[in-house]
């Protein structure tokens, strides 16, 4: 038994061929024809590379029996495949490129980035250069264009229109993830509208809140599912830690062939959580910036908190003036920084003269006497009706914010009763100024995160000297 489970433990981790999310896999396909292509180019496919060409190449299947000169229709219009880093993207595309030249189809390749595309084209450039069909190579940059035969072209654009004028068969787009906005997809998906059998593959890992053209990809693969759609994802279950094997495998399915365990678990040591989970675990984050503080150091500063003496105070209002938030902090006798939430409102908008007096009364009820902190770009309306307010901005509010992570990461922050800041954490993160220092900001424009700013502040104001207790004569 000892000896089996040993063995279990040692046993080479394979990366999983099967996607977590898949539709069904189509009946017929082109598969043995982009088998044959990849055979015929040097190329060794993956067993998961070979799974996602049925999907790419998969064929529509009607019920009344097609003419015999019927060109095949593609089963899937659009097939979107996420997978995680380093695992084979890319070399995917090849054979499907080299079978839509033979065939005659007019091809587009785009990403955000030129060079993502323009080394496909150059791989493939290589490899066909010397057959017979291939008429001609352009490898100027910025020119990309190979020309065969049968009249097929494959063309590298860049993402800022070029493509306008153009007609293709086929459309790759790579690293989806990075599309912010529906810009690039306005300039390419017209190419395709006088082609009556066309495709778009996109090719992507993971992405974060502000993936518009993925996320939406996600939703009509998964919530909505869409059946001229093919969406396939390797990752990681959600349920899994970032030091699960077994989500590793989830997520790369090249695992033991291009990706090797010990370079994951470097990466693991060594990279940012959120980097880590979504490159290598291929799980949605809510922003690539680093979050302030990390979950596990957070949540490991919960516990009791004695009565508060002598807080300080911060209070935080949206620019939407739709959420409000009040939080305290102040140093206890064992050297650690307590702090509570003690207000957290919201309002369409809210009533700040309302508002306003209110926390000025709970002020005084919690005797807050070092001082009430704010931002006054955002809370000014509401700092005017509380005394001995103080404006906590630039250079003070960067050193805030690294305050802030320092307490919390050297185990010096006791929370207790400040969920509403544990919530808004996992949507607050770093954003770098000019001069090297860095602020604490939102991960999303429309999430507020005013508990966490409070908190930011007040913990700056409670992190100085501790008063001297006053002597009673």
């Amino acid at each position: 038994m000892a000896m089996a489970a040993r063995a279990a433990r040692t046993a080479p981790i394979r990366g999983r061929t099967s996607p977590r999310v898949s539709p069904p896999i189509p009946a017929k396909s082109l598969a043995s024809e982009y088998e044959a292509a990849a055979t015929d180019l040097g190329i060794t496919l993956m067993p998961w590379q070979k799974l996602a060409a049925r999907y790419m190449t998969g064929l529509r299947v009607h019920r009344g029996r097609p003419r015999k000169d019927a060109h095949p229709e593609w089963a899937f219009r659009e097939c979107c495949i996420v997978v995680a880093r380093q695992n084979g993207k890319s070399e995917l595309l090849v054979p499907r490129i080299v079978m839509g030249l033979r065939s005659g189809e007019h091809i587009l390749h785009t990403a955000q980035n030129r060079d993502l595309p323009r080394k496909t084209f150059l791989r493939v450039a290589a490899l066909i250069a010397a057959d017979p069909d291939t008429i001609s190579v352009r490898k100027a940059n910025g020119q990309e264009e190979i020309i065969t035969s049968a009249g097929g072209r494959y063309k590298v654009v860049a993402p800022n229109g070029s493509s306008r004028g153009e007609s293709a068969d086929l459309v790759l787009i790579d690293e989806v993830r990075e599309q912010h906005d529906q810009d690039l997809m306005d300039a390419m998906l017209p190419t395709i509208t006088a082609r009556p059998n066309a495709q778009v593959i996109y090719l992507s890992n993971a992405g974060d809140d502000e993936s518009v053209v993925l996320n939406d990809l996600r939703r009509r693969g998964t919530d909505d599912p869409d059946p001229r759609l093919a969406y396939l994802e390797w990752s990681a279950d959600e349920k899994r830690s970032l030091d699960d094997r077994a989500g590793w495998a989830e997520a790369n399915p090249g695992l033991g062939e291009v990706v090797q365990v010990e370079t994951l678990e470097y990466f693991r040591k060594n990279r940012p959580p959120n980097s880590f989970e979504t490159e290598h675990l291929c799980r949605w984050v809510t922003t690539m910036r680093p979050k302030l503080v990390p979950d596990a150091r957070w949540q490991a500063a919960r516990g009791e908190v004695g009565t508060s003496i002598r807080p300080a105070m911060a209070v935080s209002m949206d620019v939407s003036g739709t959420r409000a938030s009040a939080v305290i902090a102040w140093q206890q006798s064992d050297g650690s920084v307590a702090i509570r939430v003690v207000a957290d409102v919201v309002g369409n908008p809210i009533d700040v003269d309302v508002l306003g007096p209110e926390l000025r009364q709970l002020a005084l009820r919690l005797g807050a006497t070092k001082g009430i902190a704010f931002d006054p770009w955002t809370d000014s309306d509401l700092a005017r009706h509380l005394k001995d307010a103080k404006p906590l901005a630039g250079r003070d509010f960067a050193n805030a914010s690294e305050n802030f992570v320092r307490v919390v990461e050297s185990g010096r922050l006791r929370w207790e009763e400040a969920e509403e800041v544990t919530s808004d954490l996992g949507w607050t993160s770093r954003k770098a100024r000019e001069n090297g220092a860095w602020d604490a900001v939102k991960a999303r424009d429309d999430r507020p995160i005013t508990a966490a700013l409070a908190a930011v502040r007040a913990v700056w104001l409670a992190s100085g000297p501790k008063p001297s207790v006053p002597k009673v004569l």
